[in-house]
């Protein structure tokens, strides 16, 4: 074998891993996309359109309450299937419960609700207990730095620290103290804008970015710079709530009804949209298919490159 020929066979040895690279590159980016989390159909008697869920990984539920005397005298959980799963009493008389968090094992009640703007402090409550029928619990009193205003919106940190979203022209986020008093009014702190009509928060699991919902759509914001990271259309628009999933991979979305959608996380540039509930029709494939037939061709053309760098390497070998 001459020199010239031994070295077109090494520059044929050298683009064979090449293409192996390329096609296991196309093997892991067209494996199965991460499904948007299942949707449920809250079925708890007499509940309406829900305005408040909060996912309980420890009893691996969500807490759910839509304001109203019966979900908000008594504790009411789903499984993930919808069915009801706890029922908790307890003797706490809040005023206008508008959303449900859960935080380092802990449930959060907002009791901050206040249309009429009348309110001289707001309080958030949570239950001592969440195994039995019955609890005690402690609540604490919030007050705003510059009057009152109406909320439907409540986010816990994963370190146990608490926001309030406010509604309004000059709606805005607002920080209790990370020290928490029983015993006198705790001073909120406006840290950032939020946009108007909020609905409802929640922070995604890391705890550095919140999700901020609105009747038809989810902004996420990083919770240090308050800065807009994304945005995402919701498809089924009207309701109220928002979680994450259970499994802290997706969140879930409430409807105008009991049906509850699951949700991919909004990302920079991308339009996420809800998944139907198990009672709804199935999502089109078209989208699913036009994106198997964009890898397809991603496959061809890098299959493509390296066959002809190949041939041309065998050409010079035996020009040579």
């Amino acid at each position: 074998m001459t020199r010239s020929s031994a070295r077109s066979l090494l520059q044929i040895s050298r683009l064979l891993p090449i293409l192996g690279c390329a096609v296991l590159a196309w093997l892991l980016a067209a494996g199965p996309a991460v499904a948007a989390p299942a949707g449920v159909t809250l079925q708890v008697s007499g509940m309406s359109t829900p305005v408040g869920m909060a996912a309980d990984t420890d009893g691996d539920c969500y807490w759910v309450t839509d304001g109203k005397t019966a979900t908000t005298r008594t504790l009411v959980s789903v499984d993930s299937s919808g069915r009801q799963a706890k029922s908790i009493s307890w003797q706490a008389t809040p005023k206008d419960v508008q959303a449900l968090a859960w935080a380092d094992s802990t449930l959060y009640v907002g009791d901050i609700g206040d249309p009429s703007a009348d309110r001289d402090h707001i309080q958030i409550l949570s239950p001592m207990s969440l195994s039995g029928t019955s609890t005690s619990w402690r609540v604490w009193d919030l007050v705003y730095p510059d009057g009152a205003h109406d909320s439907s919106a409540m986010a816990v940190s994963p370190k146990g620290n608490i926001y309030i979203v406010t509604k309004g022209a000059s709606a805005a986020v607002y920080r209790a103290p990370s020290e928490l008093s029983r015993d006198s009014d705790n001073a909120l702190v406006k840290v950032a804008s939020a946009p108007d009509g909020v609905t409802d928060a929640v922070f995604l699991p890391g705890g550095t970015e919140l999700a901020l919902r609105t009747t038809d759509q989810v902004t996420l914001m990083d919770a240090y710079s308050w800065k807009t990271l994304a945005t995402a259309s919701i498809s089924a628009t009207g309701g109220e709530a928002i979680s994450n999933d259970l499994t802290g991979k997706g969140l879930l979305v409430s409807g105008p009804s009991t049906a509850v959608a699951g949700m991919d996380l909004p990302h920079a540039g991308d339009r996420a949209t809800p998944s139907p509930s198990a009672s709804a029709q199935p999502a089109s494939r078209d989208s699913t298919d036009s994106q198997a037939a964009s890898r397809t061709g991603t496959l061809l053309m890098l299959i493509g490159s390296v066959v002809v760098a190949l041939a041309a390497a065998v050409v010079v070998y035996r020009v040579r």
